[in-house]
């Protein structure tokens, strides 16, 4: 009777070890799996990261805009503006200038005089040094309708138009030097800043068309 006690205790305990490492076991394969889940949960944030540092390059900072519109000095009727665009790999200036024909002031006496002229534009920092000059081309002579209220008229306008894109200069219209200090023409974008002038000059006699502010 003894020794069928003891075989039966011995079943049971080995029976015992077995169940309790079979929990052990599965006890481990369900912290792993919630191992990787938190590994796979991990990486995706990483990911999501990333792409937020890439819309950062986006930033309101890569990109100046600079306007100034022209006012008249020696002709009355005369205007324009001038306008820098900057980003990262592309940079344009330009600026339009246009007054009346025949214009007395300027000594401008027809179309032939304005399609002869000169108009250059001289750019000034706000501590007073001219840093930049630009001459601009005749774009187009045009003849307003006459009516009712007024009589018609000829307007000459004049534009420079320069774009750095990538390092490739184009001169679509005129040209600006941006180094007075070297002899010659250093042909480039002018990049203006906030609180420097502008004025344009005829050199017809030497008159001041139009000037303006950024």
């Amino acid at each position: 009777m003894n020794h069928s006690l003891k075989i039966n205790t011995l079943a049971a305990a080995v029976c015992l070890v077995f169940v309790s490492s079979a929990y052990a076991h599965n006890d481990n394969d369900s912290n792993h799996v919630e191992d990787s889940n938190h590994i796979e949960n991990h990486d995706t944030n990483n990911i999501e990261n990333d792409d937020h540092s890439d819309h950062g390059g986006n930033s309101p900072s890569d990109k100046i805009k600079l306007k100034s519109y022209l006012t008249a000095v020696d002709e009355p009727l005369a205007n324009g503006e001038v306008k820098l665009k900057q980003k990262t790999s592309k940079s344009e200036f330009s600026a339009e200038v246009k007054f009346p024909v025949p214009s007395t002031a300027l000594d401008v006496a027809n179309v032939a005089d304005a399609q002869d002229a000169t108009l250059n534009l001289h750019l000034t920092d706000s501590q007073g040094r001219d840093y930049a000059e630009c001459s601009l081309d005749l774009k187009k002579i045009k003849n307003t309708t006459k009516t009712r209220r007024s009589a018609a008229s000829t307007i000459a306008k004049y534009k420079v138009e320069i774009k750095n894109r990538r390092g490739y200069l184009q001169e679509e219209f005129g040209v600006c030097d941006i180094d007075l200090n070297t002899a010659g023409i250093q042909s480039g974008v002018p990049l203006v800043q906030n609180g420097d002038t502008v004025e344009v000059t005829i050199d017809t006699n030497n008159a001041i068309v139009a000037r303006g502010s950024f």
